[in-house]
């Protein structure tokens, strides 16, 4: 027992080495997001109330119009409190989380399979097999790449790879003593406030576990009669109730703003129900144009209507999430949330394990004393959220996945060691040197050449621009930014801008934005704040002598300019500039 807890001691310190090593500056770049969440917490800090002067916001933050879920955010003060407002205080708490969350998948491989007769097996009066599943997922969400990603990003995603697997563990600890199932909903309601997928799937997954489990779950808790239980009485005990209540008072806040508020802005915004006015136009055009129009005028309608289109996206997102290449070979679509474009979401020697794990699963669901129904309802329900919303192949939306398939893979790992053949043993060897080897180029991978291979991902530039406009700043009357990648959150990071001033620019913004009903901040044709100015660049029209200039790629650089600064990537790209037109 000892050399367990020793090894999962050293699992434990691996993955923070891997996730706090470098987090200022790894990844190189630091996404819009990250830097309006870090700035809210600074404003709250210093002020009580976020950039847009709402003191302590319970279920949403406003951002750029976006509407983020506040946990993050929050997590954020005390860090920033601690270290200042910097790359790495705002990354901490993403970090830490992301290590607690490979205890939270240790503790529920171990009592998930915990009944499983087979892996309680040992040999040699070694400990059972089940504990060392447990290890084994806690080592491949050590090293699994995209969990390493974002818990060295600030995004709300990663909370729930700890919050949503401990609720779970607490869940299944609840069947046998309902006393338990409150940590559940304490631990789900949270998840509600950290992550916008989880308002669906947390809900949808625990409705469903209510219905699979429902005589244990309302017949008495063993713990509570003192004996074994026999179901032949159904009640509902004082611990579910309790448990009832603690999630109804957590949720009670989202709720209220989800229908009455702000909160449910983000995900309409990216439902696939929201359609554009191109599609609808194409749709149009479609119907119109037709051939079947001649046999009838209405079938044309029917075929092209947008239940249709919902549906046929919905499907084909909803399958993306179970792509092999999604996850093993080419990864996301995205580049702002540190994926590594041409690298799969999880290590590729990952992908025999969770394939034979889910075989496995599949066939005896409920066989050798375990019970995969919670497995296997995740699987399916994981990836709603994300079909749900425009576009597939998005890592930061699959988040519902987050140390799934690393637990599938440590119960494929150890149920193919039961299989026994010749040279077993060397062929063990040899797939663990190769697991070695891929697991150490994707670190140098990412670790060292990410910033060359990839520099544009993640917003890379901003900080050294902005240190260096606030060298001269001064020197000038305005300083006009470029429009785009939500610039303002970068300026008011890097320069630490006073949250007052910041809180006054919004009330200006906001009398702007409810005449022209934006949907993101930088739509607006032209805001302020202080003398930085954020609008489009044009040429001739926009030269000025009393003002310095922030291009950053979408306009033409005009060629009588004068450069003061320059972020060039390592292969030679100039992405953005600083200069003006003085001589």
């Amino acid at each position: 027992m000892k050399s367990h807890n020793l090894l999962l001691g050293l699992i434990l310190i691996l993955a923070l080495a891997l996730r706090l090593i470098g987090l200022g500056h790894i990844p190189a770049g630091f996404s819009p997001d990250e830097a309006s969440q870090a700035y809210s917490a600074y404003s709250l800090l210093h002020t009580g109330r976020d950039e847009w002067g709402i003191a302590w916001p319970l279920a949403s933050f406003k951002s750029f119009l976006d509407y983020k879920a506040p946990l993050q955010t929050y997590l954020m003060i005390p860090s920033i409190a601690l270290f200042g407002l910097n790359e790495f205080a705002a990354r901490l708490p993403s970090v830490i989380f992301g290590v607690l969350a490979i205890f939270a998948v240790y503790l529920l491989s171990k009592e998930l399979f915990s009944k499983n007769t087979r892996l309680q097996k040992s040999t040699n009066n070694q400990e059972p097999i089940t504990n060392h599943l447990a290890l084994l997922a806690a080592l491949f969400l050590a090293l699994s790449p995209w969990h390493i990603q974002f818990s060295r990003t600030a995004l709300e995603v990663n909370l729930t790879s700890f919050l949503f697997p401990l609720g779970l563990y607490f869940f299944l600890r609840g069947l046998k003593d309902h006393r338990q199932f409150i940590l559940t909903s304490v631990l789900w309601g949270f998840s509600l406030y950290a992550y916008h997928s989880a308002k669906i799937f947390i809900p949808l997954f625990a409705l469903s576990l209510l219905w699979l489990y429902r005589r244990e779950i309302f017949a008495p808790s063993p713990s509570l009669r003192g004996g074994t239980p026999t179901w032949q009485s159904h009640s509902i005990s004082i611990p579910i109730i309790a448990a009832l209540l603690t999630f109804i008072v957590i949720l009670s806040p989202l709720a209220l703003d989800t229908f009455m508020g702000n909160s449910g802005k983000r995900g309409s915004d990216l439902l696939i129900t929201n359609l554009s006015g191109e599609t609808k136009k194409l749709l149009d055009q479609q119907g119109f144009y037709s051939p079947l129009a001649k046999i009838n005028s209405k079938l044309p309608r029917l075929i092209h209507h947008p239940i249709f289109t919902f549906v046929s996206q919905f499907g084909e997102n909803y399958l993306s999430y179970f792509s092999l290449p999604f996850w093993f070979t080419e990864g996301g679509r995205e580049i702002t949330y540190s994926v590594i474009p041409g690298r799969g979401l999880l290590l590729f020697w990952m992908m025999p394990l969770v394939l034979y794990g889910l075989f496995i699963l599949f066939k005896k669901s409920r066989g050798e004393g375990y019970d995969a129904r919670p497995l296997l309802l995740w699987l399916f329900l994981a990836a709603l959220p994300a079909a749900l919303t425009k576009e597939g192949y998005r890592p930061n939306r699959a988040g519902s996945f987050l140390v799934y398939w690393e637990m599938i893979a440590a119960f494929g790992f150890i149920s193919l060691l039961e299989i026994k053949i010749k040279f077993q043993k060397t062929i063990l060897v040899l797939f663990t040197s190769f697991a070695l080897a891929l697991t150490g180029f994707y670190l140098e991978d990412y670790f060292f050449n990410s910033s060359v291979t990839y520099p544009k991902s993640l917003s890379f530039g901003w900080r050294d621009t902005i240190h260096a406009v606030a060298q001269i700043q001064d020197n000038y009357g305005t300083v006009m930014v470029e429009k785009g990648t939500q610039s303002q959150a970068f300026v008011a990071f890097y320069l630490k801008t006073s949250p007052k001033d910041f809180q006054s620019s919004t009330v200006l913004w906001q009398k702007e934005i409810e005449k022209r009903q934006v949907t993101y901040l930088d739509q607006m044709e032209k805001y302020r704040l202080g003398k930085f100015s954020f609008e489009t660049l044009n040429w001739p029209e926009d030269n000025d002598l009393n003002t310095l200039y922030v291009w950053q790629g979408s306009s033409l650089l005009p060629a009588e300019r004068h450069t003061i600064y320059q972020v060039i990537t390592p292969p030679g790209e100039i992405i953005m500039e600083v200069f003006d037109f003085k001589k």
